[in-house]
């Protein structure tokens, strides 16, 4: 049994002191993001939620499928100005958030059908008059909601190589459903 774990422990020093590691320059390029493959994506919601969104894209072949990631920030399009009839509010920020939207296209230059799920938070300030109190007239406060959402959509690709996006989704947050136009470059 000794003779064995020397000659175990002899052949991992040999194999680590002999094993080639990679140079700085081999694991630069390895760590180097080609920009080939990220777009910038601007979707607008003018639907079922006003909603205006921006997003950075990765794109990356699969197996079977071609896969686009993207990190979306958004926010509502609707000036406060509707609800309160005060010009102060008009660009105050009702609703925002951020997801990640994972696309599966089926063929390589990114157009035609897709389906994508959504992985996000979003946050809605809420400004009922409904304190229990009685001590002022609003009880206003930030609540978070999942953004869980699974959907479709018809993905165009333009004359100049960006792309024009049709989509809907359904799933569990602050609205059920919404329609998405978004254009990626």
């Amino acid at each position: 049994m000794k003779i064995t774990f020397v000659a175990f422990l002899i052949f991992f020093v040999l194999s680590s002191l002999f094993s080639e590691e990679p140079s700085l320059k081999e694991k630069m390029e390895v760590a180097k993001i080609d920009w080939d493959e990220v777009n910038f994506e601007f979707s607008i919601s003018p639907f079922v939620m006003a909603d205006v969104g921006i997003g950075l894209t990765k794109s990356s072949k699969l197996k079977k499928f071609y896969h686009e990631g993207t990190l979306i920030i958004h926010a509502d399009l609707l000036p406060h100005i509707f609800f309160t009839r005060d010009t102060r509010d008009f660009y105050k920020i009702n609703l925002w958030g951020i997801k990640y939207k994972n696309a599966y296209f089926n063929k390589a230059d990114y157009s035609g059908f897709n389906w994508f799920f959504n992985l996000g938070v979003n946050s809605i300030y809420i400004d009922l008059g409904l304190d229990p109190g009685g001590s002022s007239p609003s009880n206003p406060r930030w609540l978070v909601f999942p953004d869980v959402a699974i959907g479709c959509g018809y993905s165009w690709k333009l004359n100049n190589g960006h792309y024009f996006r049709l989509s809907a989704d359904v799933g569990v947050k602050i609205l059920i459903s919404n329609i998405y136009l978004s254009y990626v470059w």
